[in-house]
């Protein structure tokens, strides 16, 4: 039914949720930013982050480290994310620092799939 490999599934959905949480950053570090559509962002990228960790469970040829890496980079932008957004901690330069390091991993696990 499907063409695409499990790897390839996963890789998609990792950039999909780097490509939401690059959206929620661009919305949270506006001046004025849309709360409501920066929460539905954020939603969607834990959604698909929710999918894709059911996906690892699945396939025990997606248990890398490299893959273990990035879920670790969401999950740490993911909290610093919501405390942006919830005003208990405005750090826009660490969360921009954890999202350049999720970009990292997730050219890391492209590479170690050999998907470059």
């Amino acid at each position: 039914m499907f063409s695409k490999t499990p790897i390839e599934l996963l890789v998609k959905d990792f950039s999909n949720i780097y490509n939401k949480c690059q959206s929620a950053y661009d919305l949270v570090s506006s001046r004025r930013f849309n709360e409501s559509l920066a929460i539905l962002t954020t939603a969607e990228a834990y959604a698909i982050a929710e999918k894709a960790y059911v996906r690892c469970d699945t396939f025990p040829e997606l248990q890398t480290k490299e893959v273990e890496e990035f879920i670790n980079a969401f999950d740490v932008f993911y909290f610093e994310l919501k405390q942006v957004l919830f005003h208990t901690n405005d750090d826009l330069d660490s969360l921009k620092n954890r999202l350049k390091y999720m970009s990292q991993t997730y050219e890391t696990v492209n590479a170690s799939f050999n998907l470059l």
